[in-house]
Formats: structure tokens, C-alpha cells, sequence
């Protein structure tokens, strides 16, 4: 059988050109640096750096809220010495609302939008593995919290030893203090930063991570509080430990001077050492856990 007649015109028309693919000569800078570039990058793009305007409102807000009371405290104690407002252990209370509201805008972005967006393939394509990815946004989320919970109560620590009789001597006294300071705000960074980031991985849409993250701690609160005053048994002293802001008021109390109206925190007689071995394994958990969401699943 003949085909059938085709005019040039209906043939299709292609042509191939070999431009010499060249080999890349340069410095492989590996898996250690792809790791710190996607940490920079989610940092970035979680504060809106690159975006517009609007989406620097709410971490502007953020951080004008946390200042502003580090200013006032400091002017106080300069003012009226006795006043006795500017403690570390107030500031961290006083502050938590914040750090939630932080975590709960910058723990979605994360990993949300990768999901969203299906560009985890382009990541685990290259020389992370999938505990790098985890651990590149653990801790970018725990360094933008870091500039809530350690710079500025930093700023708080010398506001109040340069507003001394003697700077000097009040920061080589003091010294210590700056030491807790910086354990405290590390520590409350990495607990709520991992919890907003668990929270994160279940699902890829922004708003209902942000709306699960800000009623969490709300809604732990309440359940320890009354579970607390209503249960009579020996066993409730363990419900301090299901509670992010009681834990952490009770750790700040074993550093520095406070007194908490909650009585679940004023019958907690647990160590330093036990607060910090228990958050650190919340940390752990919570980053084994996003981990296992990204398992590669055939």
C-alpha cells in the first residue's frame, strides 16, 4: 500500500544543535551550605522579605510590642530604683502571648507553602536529606523567635545594670542573670517554634495551622487549670507539664524571684534540670515527628 501524497509543507520540520555542554568547574560548596542557604531562605521568606509591604505589618507590630515594654521597664527603674517592675520572669510571662502570635504567622510559611507549592522534590532532589530539611526549618523558625525572646530581654538586662549606681560592678555582679536570660529565651523559642512546626506539617493551608497554633495554648491552659482545681489526687502536679505557659513560668520561677497567682505553679516544686531535660525533649519529639511526615511514602 502507497502512502499517501504529503506536500513539504505538511511535514514536520525540527532540527537539532549541539551547543557543548560544559561541565561546572567551580567550588562545590555541599550539603553543609545548601542546608544554611534553605535556613536563610525560610527566614526570609517568612518575615516577607521580598514581598510586598503588607506582609511586614504583623512582624513589625510583633516586634514593636516587644520593645516597648523593655523601654518602659528600663525608664522606670531609672526613674524610681525601688518600682521593682523591670524582672526578667514578668517579661518572659508578659511576653508569651507574643511569641504564640510570632510562631503561629512564621512556623506556616515554613512548610506549608513548600507543600502547596510542590517544590519539596526540587529539595530533596539536591544534597539535603529530609532531617536537614526538618532541621533547616526548626531552626530558622527558632532564630526568628530568638529576636522576640533573647534580644530584647538582652536589651532589659543592660538597661537595668547601666542604670545602677555602678554599671560596672552591677554587670560583673549580675553576670549570671544574663547567662539565665539567654538559657530562658533560647529555650521558649525552640518549645514554641517546634510545637508551631508539628502543628504545621498536618496540614498545607496557611490559615488553619495559624488557627490551630492560636488556640492551642488557650485551650491547654483551661484544661490544666480546671482538671487542677477540680481533680484532688497527688497526680495532678504532672498537669503543669501539659501546659507550655505553665512550664515555662514555673522554669522562669526556679531562675529568678516570682510570685504567680496559679496555684499549680506555686505547688510546683520540680528542678530547673527536670524543665529543661523536659523541654528538650518537646523539641526532639516535635522535630521527629515532622520528620516522619516527610517519609518518603510509595
Amino acid at each position: 500500500m502507497v502512502a499517501p501524497y504529503q506536500s513539504a509543507s505538511d511535514t514536520r520540520y525540527g532540527e537539532v544543535f549541539d551547543r557543548g555542554y560544559a561541565h561546572y568547574d567551580g567550588k562545590l560548596l555541599g550539603r553543609r551550605h545548601a542546608w544554611w542557604a534553605l535556613t536563610v531562605y525560610s527566614m526570609k521568606r517568612a518575615m516577607g522579605i521580598r514581598k510586598s509591604w503588607t506582609a511586614k505589618i504583623l512582624p513589625f507590630f510583633l516586634y514593636l510590642a516587644a520593645i516597648v515594654p523593655v523601654i518602659v521597664m528600663v525608664g522606670v527603674t531609672a526613674v524610681v530604683p525601688r518600682a521593682n517592675i523591670a524582672g526578667y520572669a514578668n517579661y518572659f510571662g508578659a511576653i508569651f502571648l507574643i511569641q504564640t502570635i510570632f510562631v503561629a504567622t512564621v512556623a506556616p510559611e515554613m512548610l506549608c507553602v513548600d507543600r502547596r507549592e510542590n517544590t519539596l522534590p526540587f529539595y530533596f532532589a539536591r544534597s539535603i536529606t529530609r532531617f536537614d530539611y526538618v532541621f533547616a526549618k526548626l531552626a530558622a523558625t527558632a532564630l526568628l523567635t530568638m529576636t522576640l525572646s533573647v534580644i530584647p530581654v538582652v536589651i532589659l538586662w543592660l538597661g537595668r545594670q547601666l542604670v545602677a549606681d555602678s554599671p560596672g560592678q552591677a554587670m560583673r555582679t549580675h553576670l549570671d542573670d544574663l547567662g539565665k536570660v539567654i538559657l530562658v529565651g533560647v529555650l521558649l523559642a525552640l518549645v514554641i517554634g517546634a510545637i508551631g512546626l508539628a502543628i504545621s506539617s498536618l496540614t498545607d493551608r496557611k490559615a488553619v495551622a495559624v488557627a490551630i497554633i492560636l488556640v492551642l495554648f488557650p485551650i491547654l491552659d483551661g484544661i490544666a487549670g480546671v482538671a487542677y482545681n477540680q481533680i484532688d489526687a497527688s497526680w495532678t502536679k504532672y498537669l503543669l507539664f501539659i501546659d507550655p505557659n505553665a512550664f515555662l513560668v514555673a522554669f522562669n520561677a526556679t531562675l529568678f524571684p516570682y510570685t504567680s497567682d496559679s496555684a499549680m505553679i506555686q505547688d510546683a516544686n520540680w528542678s530547673d534540670t527536670t524543665y529543661i531535660i523536659y523541654m528538650a525533649a518537646i523539641v526532639v519529639a516535635c522535630a521527629l515527628f515532622v520528620r516522619w511526615r516527610y517519609a518518603p511514602r510509595d
